[in-house]
């Protein structure tokens, strides 16, 4: 974008909000090429300063540890078993995620609008820290709950919410979470009420994927009937299924062409909402 675009883009009052929201893999940990770190026309993110600024990877900054390996080949773990990344250069735990290739689509979609992702995912994070002052699993200064209604509350004084988007739960598999179903359903509800959404905007969210380690996949059935159930009795609450989606190495995150596809399938669940919820 020349400086003209980007400034028409930055103060358009009329902007089409994402609010991106979950843990890693929504906040995204694929690797970037070049095509991810390019700007695209109208399309904007909205940094933790309330500032918007073009949506290039990573949009999403839920952490600041750099990952790496020992001399050794020994993988480096931290407290957080979803945190552990690959050793690429100095490619940063945040990364690629199924947002911006939503927000692309929906930007060639609408040649008029310009389209602005709210990230608020947060790595790690289960269920408890997406309520009304739940605290991040990992970081007990942070809210994760409250930072997104805080940023969705300021990017909608420029525009308007046309859809939520969840990835979360491995945590909570992890912790074998008793009533994940009437959580999740607090959390859809919450998000709801606290940002003014009604039925016409879809809260989109994806499944468990089936390449997680068996601590984890023995107990995906925790979320998969929650979102199954949601999905059954709520209109506007649509799923999109990854068990086709590969890992990029490490049996816990997506590699980047899975995110790119996820982000496809997001927005093709958008589409078949809007064309009969709306």
């Amino acid at each position: 974008m020349n400086e003209n675009e980007w400034n028409i883009c930055r103060n358009d009052p009329e902007k089409l909000l994402v609010l991106l929201a979950g843990q890693s893999n929504m906040a995204g940990r694929g690797y970037a090429g070049p095509d991810d770190l390019t700007q695209i026309p109208r399309l904007l993110s909205l940094r933790p300063d309330f500032k918007w600024q073009p949506a290039v990877e990573p949009i999403t900054r839920d952490r600041n540890f750099v990952g790496t390996f020992q001399a050794s080949g020994e993988r480096i773990v931290t407290s957080d078993p979803f945190e552990t990344v690959l050793p690429q250069g100095d490619q940063k735990v945040c990364g690629v995620g199924p947002g911006r290739t939503f927000g692309r689509l929906l930007a060639a979609s609408e040649p008029e609008r310009t389209v602005g992702l709210i990230p608020a995912a947060v790595g790690g994070t289960s269920i408890s820290a997406w309520m009304p002052g739940g605290v991040d699993d990992h970081d007990p200064d942070n809210f994760p709950y409250d930072t997104a209604i805080r940023r969705a509350r300021e990017a909608q004084k420029t525009g308007k919410i046309v859809a939520v988007l969840w990835h979360q739960g491995e945590s909570d598999a992890l912790k074998q979470t008793e009533q994940y179903t009437e959580k999740l359903r607090t959390v859809v509800r919450n998000f709801r009420q606290d940002l003014g959404l009604g039925p016409d905007v879809p809260f989109i969210a994806g499944d468990m994927a089936s390449f997680y380690p068996e601590e984890i996949s023995k107990q995906i059935n925790i979320v998969d009937s929650a979102l199954d159930c949601l999905a059954a009795e709520d209109p506007s609450f649509r799923l999109v299924h990854t068990k086709d989606l590969t890992h990029r190495g490490d049996s816990h995150h997506f590699d980047t062409e899975s995110l790119h596809e996820l982000g496809r399938r997001y927005y093709q669940a958008y589409l078949e909402f809007c064309g009969t919820g709306k």
